[in-house]
């Protein structure tokens, strides 16, 4: 049983996403009328209403708020709020499982929506989102990393391709990203001068975007009169304009126009072109952010955080429309945000008329004319020459890319060296990077829902605070680590966190990698520029000693150094 809940500031159901056994739970306790047509929005957030309010009443009123609560026949509530709206998942998972979809949907909303939430009211971003929620465990790739595709010959005839075909387009803007993904692993990356990097968290949308066309590409039919089989839920040329993550906090809100084209099955090339509205983005979804955060202030009447809040709100609109003067907005738009803030102040500090509520929702129509500045019309890219030479450049590959390079690399090497060894993962966190063998090896004594379990229970273990574990799983010992590095040397945490507050921090395995990114603040405060959080899985067959399984993933880790294109003089010892 699972579903997906999104609901407005008034608590009317924005979004919804579940399946037939949420239905026949939700008639167990919905009232006689509701029996006939349960799964009515109205009915649903008629439902939903006294458990939404009592969140909000408690997060608001008596600041003793809750993000979760399992009830007796095991089901799970979890609670996330982002703008005034409230995101509910209801499963039988266990709660770091939910709590990670939760943040993975409020991520992919931030992702096709910015600060725009109402988009969701459009079938056409309902049925987007739905997919993309499909979609984030399709792929071959691990909670909150991407794959590596282990061939250095392929990868470096995909680029060459990719700067080759980026001469047959004329695109209007000059900073843009080129990116051949072969199921959801990144096969290769083409930026154009000063373009500014895409994140780990980037990479993962744009996969998860790719394993959604695919899905529908492999079922579709090609018409007479098309080129291309078009993606219901993108533009007519498969475009959309999309937001990628930006800012302080790393969040999506960076308008980017996305446009996909398939290459052959399972192959994807991608051009991503930033709208150069960034700095607007940054500064809107942080004056958006400090204003719910004041309208929550004023609903708790918490006057001593009031003047500190204006000042900062104060501040973002100040970068807001400077960034807006930059772009060649309306002038009258940046007169009436001022206007706003100045009528928001007054409010607040003295008596007027006009309540800091009234002023608060004037500020927020304000702040919609901005986010209506960042969903610009999509450029036309007219793909189909640099497609087609991109084809022809890639022809002598693609067999290889599909079948091979699909399988990461064969554990046959590694069979000789590491006794009772089957499998591996080797994940780079801060990058967001992982690499593993065939899965193809060894597909009938570890089926891919275990290793999928197994990873989970490793994230689990190594939350807790634990730098090594190792456990059995019915005939399979498994041995986790987790360790750090500062360029070419291991390093230790200047200051480990201590279990409770590792255990307080988001579940690890999100897509913008939250827990590792509080982890490595809090284990190196002010002081984490250059260091790498690395782990390693090792799946063996039969019994095997604790010490032999951590020896054997000390001389695995070097191995692999290699492979992923790390150092390869690390000696980093992981205990």
């Amino acid at each position: 049983m699972k579903a997906l809940l999104i609901f407005d500031s008034v608590n009317d159901l924005v979004f919804s996403k579940w399946d037939d056994s949420f239905i026949r739970h939700l008639r167990n306790f919905s009232v006689q009328d509701f029996e006939e047509n349960v799964s009515d929005s109205v009915n649903v957030s008629q439902i939903f209403t006294p458990i939404i309010l009592s969140q909000r009443v408690m997060a608001a009123q008596f600041g003793n708020t809750y993000s979760s609560m399992q009830c007796k026949d095991g089901t799970t509530i979890f609670f996330d709020e982002w703008l005034d709206h409230v995101f509910i998942i209801i499963c039988e998972d266990c709660l770091d499982d939910a709590h990670r979809e939760l943040l993975d949907c409020k991520t992919l909303v931030q992702h096709i929506c910015g600060q725009n939430i109402n988009l969701l009211h459009s079938p056409i971003y309902q049925d987007w989102l739905s997919v993309l929620l499909d979609c984030r465990t399709k792929g071959d790739s691990i909670p909150g990393a991407n794959g590596v595709i282990g061939e250095s010959g392929a990868t470096s005839a995909a680029l060459n391709a990719l700067k080759t075909s980026s001469k047959d387009f004329k695109i209007s803007y000059s900073h843009y990203h080129l990116l051949l993904f072969v199921g959801d692993k990144l096969l290769s990356l083409y930026s154009s001068r000063s373009s500014d990097d895409l994140s780990p968290p980037d990479l993962i949308l744009l996969s998860i975007q790719c394993i959604a066309a695919q899905e529908h590409w492999k079922d579709a039919k090609l018409e007479d009169n098309e080129h291309f089989v078009k993606l219901p839920w993108l533009s007519k040329e498969n475009s959309a304009i999309i937001n990628l993550c930006a800012g302080p906090m790393g969040t999506p809100c960076a308008p980017h126009s996305m446009h996909l084209a398939e290459v052959a099955p399972r192959i994807t090339f991608a051009v991503v072109a930033d709208m150069d509205l960034r700095e607007v983005g940054i500064a809107a979804n942080l004056s958006c952010q400090i204003l719910s955060n004041l309208r929550r202030i004023l609903l708790q009447r918490n006057l001593e955080l009031l003047p500190s809040t204006l000042d900062n709100l104060e501040v973002a609109l100040k970068k807001t429309t400077d960034s807006l003067r930059k772009n060649k907005a309306n002038a009258s738009l940046c007169a009436r945000l001022t206007s706003r803030m100045l009528e928001l102040r007054k409010s607040c500090t003295t008596t007027t008329p006009l309540t800091p509520e009234t002023t608060a929702t004037a500020m927020h129509t304000a702040l919609e004319a901005v986010i209506e500045q960042l969903k610009p019309d999509i450029p036309s890219l007219k793909l189909g020459q640099a497609l087609k030479h991109l084809k022809n450049l890639l022809a002598p590959y693609v067999e290889f890319l599909r079948v091979k390079a699909m399988r990461f690399f064969s554990l046959g090497s590694y069979v000789e060296e590491f006794p009772g060894l089957i499998h591996f993962i080797y994940v780079d966190r801060t990058t967001g990077r992982f690499l593993a063998p065939d899965m193809a090896d060894c597909a009938e004594m570890l089926p891919p829902e275990v290793i999928k379990s197994t990873v989970r229970r490793a994230l689990s273990v190594l939350r807790e605070g634990y730098s090594a574990a190792t456990w059995r799983r019915g005939a399979f010992h498994v041995c986790a680590v987790r360790w750090w590095q500062r360029g070419a040397a291991p390093c230790r945490p200047a200051r480990p966190p201590p279990p409770a507050a590792l255990r307080a921090l988001p579940p690890p395995g999100d897509i913008l990698a939250s827990f590792y990114r509080q982890l490595l603040e809090q284990s190196f405060p002010n002081d984490s520029q250059g260091v790498n959080i690395k782990e390693l899985i090792c799946v063996h067959l039969g019994l095997l000693p604790a010490s032999t399984a951590v020896q054997q993933a000390r001389r695995l880790a070097h191995s692999v150094h290699e492979l992923a294109s790390d150092i390869p003089a690390i000696a980093a010892d992981l205990l």
